[in-house]
């Protein structure tokens, strides 16, 4: 299984470095995080929202791109299995002593590994900005500590790990969307339209805990209430288990919805 994983994984490696998207998208994100930031720097500084300072512009500059970096896995993890459909390359690879389990969890990872990278270039951006502009210091109130530089950098860390495990969830359900449809833009639409309805039902407190756009928000909304001196929505140790449970379920249930049409399908092209 090893030797299979890594000959998917290589094979795929291989056919993104010739795509010119490899290096645009990254870039695209890239400029995006610098004007968001920027724009939410402004803003804080003429006291619109937020607070001018490192934590706080961190928090909310990567809360604002969170649903752009699911949009981007969704469509990247589509790309990545239905695209082999579509294409009918798949046929192929399922010819070869490669298992159709192994193929597909060697394209799971590989959409996981790609999502990560744009979280963490994204993460980087972000926070060698906020270090060289604002830098990251204590909060305080006049002469009164609120939450000192450790606690908040705690805190930035863990938020961090919890989103990209609700990534990763996002991951594990649009990869067994993409395994339904034969085509890549099918499964995109669907994988937008189910965010879109996500998005529509968490208007509703009854809804709302059980949604994955919760646990991927969630987080990064902790975060900022942090570090502008609010009182918290949780305790650390509810939205750490929260979040790894809710976004968990959706990634066992996109896990196991996954392999059984990935081991049902029929190839008739």
């Amino acid at each position: 299984m090893k030797h299979d994983l890594s000959r998917v994984i290589s094979a795929e490696w291989l056919k993104l470095k010739r795509r010119r998207s490899t290096y645009v998208v990254p870039l695209l994100v890239v400029a995006l995080s610098v004007l968001v930031f920027l724009g939410l720097g402004t803003a804080a500084r003429r006291e619109w929202i937020g607070v001018p300072s490192g934590f706080y512009m961190t928090s909310a500059t990567i809360a604002w791109l969170v649903d752009v970096l699911a949009i981007l896995t969704v469509v990247i993890t589509c790309f990545h299995i239905s695209g082999e459909f579509s294409l009918g390359t798949v046929k192929a690879a399922w010819t070869k002593p490669i298992t159709r389990r192994n193929w597909y969890v060697g394209k799971l990872v590989f959409a996981c590994v790609s999502a990560s990278a744009l979280f963490i270039a994204v993460v980087a951006v972000v926070v060698l900005l906020a270090a060289v502009r604002l830098g990251f210091t204590d909060l305080l109130e006049k002469d009164y500590l609120i939450h000192p530089r450790s606690g908040l950098g705690l805190a930035l860390v863990l938020v961090l790990v919890l989103t990209l495990w609700a990534l990763w969830a996002v991951t594990a359900v649009s990869a067994a969307l993409a395994g339904l449809f034969n085509h890549a833009g099918t499964s995109i639409a669907v994988g937008l339209g189910l965010w879109l309805l996500m998005t529509v039902l968490s208007i509703f407190p009854s809804a709302k805990p059980f949604l994955l756009s919760t646990h991927i928000n969630m987080p990064m909304e902790q975060m900022i209430a942090m570090s502008k001196g609010l009182p918290l929505p949780f305790d650390w140790s509810e939205l750490a288990w929260k979040t790894l449970i809710g976004a968990g379920a959706w990634m066992i249930l996109g896990l196991a919805a996954g392999d059984r049409i990935i081991r049902k399908k029929e190839i008739t092209f």
